[in-house]
């Protein structure tokens, strides 16, 4: 059977070896719209500072993390809450790089956000670069295997997805270049030729990985599938034999651990866990496997960037087996068509495979905040998204070798598909700048700038978008309030933590949590009193009856 499976993928690539110059005018052109469609998405927000700015595409997780940057460029260190609360609820590369951006805006929160969003444009550039420069190393085997790459790179940064993930304030789009950044280092070094690696080559491969940990905390899978592919594949002449590969495995993975301690001797010591306690926070209420119906059609939608499926059918039974599959013929194509004829593109493949597995089983089985699942699978879509190009090429090459006047035909079918994802990324496009005025928790913003003074403090479960703009403002779900965090997991509620703390207002969305329907005879329903009970506008508002005195 796979005698049979080997021969049907020899026929397709020989089909798509006798296709062709690829790279056709009318094509380069395609790509070029592709790429300034990614750069134009990802910069409009800087042509109006007054509507859009702030609003577009930074996400209410998004300003936690600039919330934090801004207190560290500003002096205050990392924190929440105006300096007084301390947090590792940040991955922390991403933090510091827009603590420094932060700082050079001088801390005015106009300037750094319109830094951050050209920082985050150019971020993402540089990784479309590296997803060209890694796919061009996977499909080096084949005859097209640089146009192959190019037209992979350029639909992978404009797709909507790509752009809305990498422009979201938080880690995201730094994690997409650490990914590739690294991945391009190392294919290119196992790529010419087997020669045995060298300290001079280990060293910064382990530097790297432990950046991309830095980047974000479940790269440790990434590392983890990067060498143990590279220590399994290869025969006795390959890099040296076993060995001599166990060795690089151990060498770049204890040079990763040393660039990621800091980090991790930090969140133990000032926190207790090596987590970050928003990590903790999000899965507290997780149940064993209750994300699991809804990775399969994350992971198509990381595949087939072009062909999202919606939320609401996502845990259909249909739906979990189409997806499945799906996945499973793209990597299918994948392997026999391209990723197994060199040892570098071997390497990748298992590695990352390795990589999907472990991310889909952790967020599946043992994480909660579903609605996040699409950002935490995201950055597998290189991989899977050179799968299902490497498939669809696969297929034309078939074709073309089955039918000999198809072969005119296969150019056609490349540049019209490549087109219709132009035409798709550029409507995505025109919709999110018309949308790109508000924001899921712009509302609350407003009415605490208009009702409540600086010197007044403000509590909610959710605390980002609004913390960012009123710098009093105390997270009350444990994201990165480790008190808050603490009280739900020893009492289950923060009703006491919030009695016994400062705050004035608790301001959310109405369907967050009723904080109205607290028991009458409770203490806290004795402090507060129900200012906004709207469901029309999903704002509810309560007000300490006594405010605290200012501190």
């Amino acid at each position: 059977m796979i005698s049979r499976i080997t021969a049907i993928a020899d026929r397709a690539r020989i089909g798509a070896d006798a296709l062709p110059q690829v790279a056709s005018g009318p094509l380069k052109a395609c790509l070029w719209s592709l790429v300034l469609i990614g750069l134009a998405a990802r910069l409009l927000p800087l042509a109006d500072f007054d509507n859009r700015l702030f609003w577009q595409y930074i996400t209410e997780d998004g300003y936690l993390l600039q919330t934090v940057a801004r207190n560290m460029a500003i002096g205050l260190g990392m924190s929440t809450a105006e300096g007084t609360i301390p947090t590792n609820g940040v991955q922390p590369l991403a933090v510091l790089l827009y603590a420094g951006l932060h700082f050079v805006a001088g801390g005015s929160k106009l300037s750094g956000i319109a830094l951050v969003t050209l920082f985050s444009a150019l971020v993402s550039a540089v990784a479309g670069y590296y997803a060209y420069k890694v796919a061009a190393l996977v499909f080096s085997g084949l005859r097209h295997g640089r146009e192959l790459a190019m037209i992979s790179a350029a639909l992978w940064f404009a797709a909507p997805h790509t752009i809305t993930h990498s422009m979201n304030g938080l880690e995201t789009g730094i994690y997409f270049a650490s990914i590739l950044f690294t991945l391009n280092y190392y294919l290119a070094v196992v790529s010419t030729g087997s020669p045995p690696l060298v300290w001079r080559q280990r060293l910064p491969l382990g530097f790297l990985l432990g950046l991309t940990f830095l980047a974000r905390n479940d790269a440790i899978f990434f590392i983890g599938g990067l060498l143990l592919a590279h220590f399994a594949l290869g025969g006795e002449n390959d890099g040296g034999g076993r060995r001599h590969r166990l060795n690089d495995c151990l060498v770049a993975g204890a040079t990763s651990l040393l660039v990621a301690a800091p980090w991790l001797i930090n969140n133990y010591a000032l926190f207790g866990s090596i987590v970050p306690i928003s990590g903790i926070s999000e899965s507290r209420d997780a149940h064993f496997g209750q994300n699991l119906p809804g990775i399969p059609a994350t992971i198509f939608g990381s595949t087939f960037i072009f062909a999202p499926i919606p939320t609401s059918i996502q845990r259909a039974v249909p739906v979990i087996l189409l997806s499945l599959a799906s996945v499973a013929v793209s990597l299918w194509g994948f392997w026999f068509f391209a990723a197994r004829l060199t040892l570098a593109s071997r390497r990748f493949f298992l590695g990352s495979l390795i990589f999907v597995l472990c991310i889909s089983s952790y967020y599946g089985l043992f994480f909660g905040a579903p609605h996040f699942l699409a950002r935490y699978i995201h950055p597998l879509s290189p991989f899977l998204w050179f799968a299902t190009a490497a498939t669809v090429f696969f297929l034309l090459g078939l074709f073309s070798r089955t039918f000999s006047g198809f072969r005119r035909a296969a150019l056609s079918v490349v540049l019209a598909l490549t087109f219709g994802a132009a035409a798709f990324a550029y409507s995505d496009f025109a919709r999110g700048y018309a949308k790109g005025t508000s924001q899921m928790h712009q509302h609350i913003v407003k009415w605490v700038q208009e009702h409540v003074s600086e010197s007044q403090w403000v509590g909610a479960p959710q605390t980002g978008t609004l913390g960012f703009f009123h710098d009093r403002t105390i997270n009350l779900d444990g994201k990165v309030n480790p008190a808050a965090l603490r009280a739900i997991l020893d009492k289950g509620d923060v009703l006491e933590y919030v009695t016994n703390s400062r705050i004035d207002y608790i301001v959310d969305w109405r369907t967050r949590k009723d904080w109205t329907k607290i028991r009458s005879d409770s203490q806290f329903a004795k402090e507060f009193e129900v200012v906004i009970r709207d469901e029309q506008s999903n704002l509810g508002v309560l007000r300490r009856i006594r405010p605290v005195q200012p501190r």
